[in-house]
């Protein structure tokens, strides 16, 4: 039985291919927001894959027409001094940029479309700027608004060229640069935040770490080097542990029970050297990503003095200062580390009766009357150097 013929079509080999090139550049573009530098690269391979013979210009700015200012974020294919001279004396002022600005973003307007040859061929910034380089013509993309100001690719050429391909594909391209730019500022933002942040951890007279549940160590700032050097922590395949035992077991029940906000006491390391600890729990940091969500830091750990605080003395110093025991200079630092006599003899798995004792020996050998005399006076003394 004769069947009817099946239906043919031409092969479409240009749409395929089109869309192989598009599917390139959009990777292109999510590249430039991890690597801000290669945004001058990108534009160049949208301008070889898209653009008209002798269109090679593309720049991404931001525009101002109240007041007239430019700043450029990517180009390529601009002549030498072309940003310099279109930022001081066109930025915002010529016939393309005033009537752009009244588009909304994602809009991919043709300069044809916006006002005749004839009329720009009057204009001031065709016959002294654009002239001499033979562009008459722009495609240009609103991608972003910020006050005053306009962000857009613009991609300028000589009009006797058919442009239809730049802007099919630039319309494919526009939301995906737009998501591209606002991640990045995004970034940018995120990145000075957490510059500022490190800088200002940095700069902290004592050691600062964040840890997760399990003691992780997630963040650590540049003084946790000394502390580990002076033999009062260690990290061992990146989890945080104090070297004293009853000082771990403390941080190690806080980390495991809902119980308090924090706590604060006094490790020791091999030589007897005594340092204050902070404990704070935060709420758990969280941040979620394709696949899940990571989990952040849960507790903050800090060991040393801060700023306004007793700075750490050692024993041995403490005690030859004011001619003390080595039991009645550890009292002494630990109550000028804010321990009170409860907590110390806590601590120390001693009786308050005989931490009282201690602290009448320090009194009568300093001179002092009252614990406030005394911390004051150990907060007087020169930090030692680790």
């Amino acid at each position: 039985m004769p069947t009817d013929p099946v239906p043919t079509f031409p092969p479409d080999h240009n749409a395929p291919a089109e869309w192989e090139v598009l599917s390139a550049l959009i990777g292109d573009i999510y590249d430039s927001v991890l690597h801000p530098e290669s945004w001058n690269d990108t534009l160049a391979r949208i301008t070889s894959a898209l653009c008209p013979l002798s269109w090679e210009a593309a720049f991404i700015l931001w525009e101002s027409s109240n007041p007239p200012r430019a700043r450029f974020v990517a180009a390529t294919g601009l002549a030498a001094g072309i940003q310099e001279i279109y930022s001081a004396v066109y930025a915002g002022s010529h016939p393309w940029s005033r009537k752009l600005m009244r588009y909304a973003n994602g809009s991919v307007v043709d300069s044809y479309d916006i006002m005749t040859r004839e009329e720009f061929y009057e204009s001031e910034f065709f016959r002294n700027f654009l002239a001499p380089y033979g562009i008459d013509r722009l495609v240009g993309v609103l991608l972003d608004r910020r006050g005053g100001e306009r962000l857009g690719l613009m991609l300028p050429g000589p009009g006797d060229r058919d442009a239809e391909k730049l802007k099919r594909g630039l319309r494919v391209l526009a939301p995906h640069i737009q998501r591209a730019m606002r991640i990045s500022d995004r970034l940018a933002t995120l990145e000075l935040a957490a510059g500022a942040a490190r800088a200002a951890a940095d700069a902290a007279p004592f050691a600062i770490f964040s840890l997760d549940d399990q003691l992780n160590i997630l963040a650590a700032n540049s003084r946790a080097d000394r502390y580990e050097r002076a033999g009062f922590i260690r990290r061992t395949d990146g989890r945080f542990a104090l070297t004293h035992p009853a000082s771990q077991k403390r941080l190690l029940d806080l980390a495991k029970s809902p119980g308090p906000a924090g706590l604060a006491f006094q490790t020791t390391n091999a030589k007897g050297t005594e340092c204050p600890v902070l404990v704070a729990r935060i709420s758990r940091q969280s941040a979620k990503r394709i696949g899940g969500t990571d989990l952040g830091a849960s507790l903050i750990v800090t060991l040393g003095s801060a700023p306004g605080e007793t700075p750490v003395v050692e024993i041995d110093r403490v005690a030859q200062w004011f001619g003390l025991t080595p039991a009645e200079a550890r009292l002494a630092v630990a109550l000028a580390g804010g321990q009170s006599l409860q907590d110390y003899a806590a601590f120390r798995a001693v009786s308050l009766n005989a931490v009282r004792f201690l602290l009448k020996g320090i009194f009568r050998k300093t001179g002092v009357t009252s614990q406030a005399q005394l911390v004051a006076m150990v907060a007087r003394l020169p930090s030692p150097t680790m």
